[in-house]
């Protein structure tokens, strides 16, 4: 597991962390706990419990980071899916993606986050585009690489936690900067969205805004 350094990437907010692990690390099941370990081998796929234990290893890792109690903490899910994280009294708020070859956890004590990562070489084609994309973003975002655009609408879905059945056209990202980006949703919630490169690896983290 190795936390990544984002003090060089512009507009990183403040007071959340990135780490990840690489998805063939299958050891380390005993930080699991009892009903984790059950969850973990109902599993059949390899890919499947690669992801589930390196997630969890994650969490416990950047809670440790953080000054917290890993053995004490929980990590749980709303209704629609999306995690968050209880250690003692304090909630934590979580995202986790995966490619192939790594998994990425972001946490924080202070914002609600939505993460997605893809590997550069991953080629989205010009159909998927246009289907979650909106007019207005065809227009505004047609010079933008297109990792780049599906990795932001995708840390923007998953900072909603509403899944699946969430119309990624339903809401305009708008650049603001060199590599943000926002949105605003149907209850003037504003999220902003900070897009970089790590190694062969496309992120998108997308975190409440601080701005009304």
């Amino acid at each position: 597991m190795e936390l990544i350094d984002t003090s060089h990437i512009p507009n990183w907010p403040e007071h959340v962390l990135l780490a990840y692990n690489e998805m063939n690390d299958v050891e380390g099941i005993e930080v699991l706990s009892e009903k984790e370990r059950k969850k973990f081998h109902s599993f059949k796929s390899e890919g499947r419990k690669a992801e589930y234990l390196n997630s969890r290893k994650l969490f416990r890792f950047l809670l440790a980071e953080l000054g917290a109690d890993p053995d004490s903490a929980q990590l749980l899910k709303y209704n629609g899916g999306k995690p968050y994280g209880i250690c003692g009294e304090n909630h934590m708020y979580v995202s986790f993606t995966h490619t192939p070859e790594k998994v990425f956890c972001a946490i924080s004590k202070e914002i609600e986050l939505g993460l997605d990562s893809e590997v550069v070489s991953r080629k989205v084609k010009p159909r998927v585009l246009n289907r979650i994309l909106n007019k207005s973003e065809r227009e505004s975002l047609h010079n933008i690489d297109p990792i780049v655009v599906w990795t932001i609408k995708e840390a923007a879905v998953k900072f909603l936690g509403t899944g699946l059945g969430t119309h990624m056209d339903d809401h305009t990202i708008v650049k603001t900067k060199k590599n943000r980006y926002s949105v605003r949703f149907n209850d003037d919630k504003l999220i902003e969205i900070c897009s970089f490169r790590q190694s062969d690896h496309q992120i998108a983290l997308a975190y409440q805004s601080k701005h009304i």
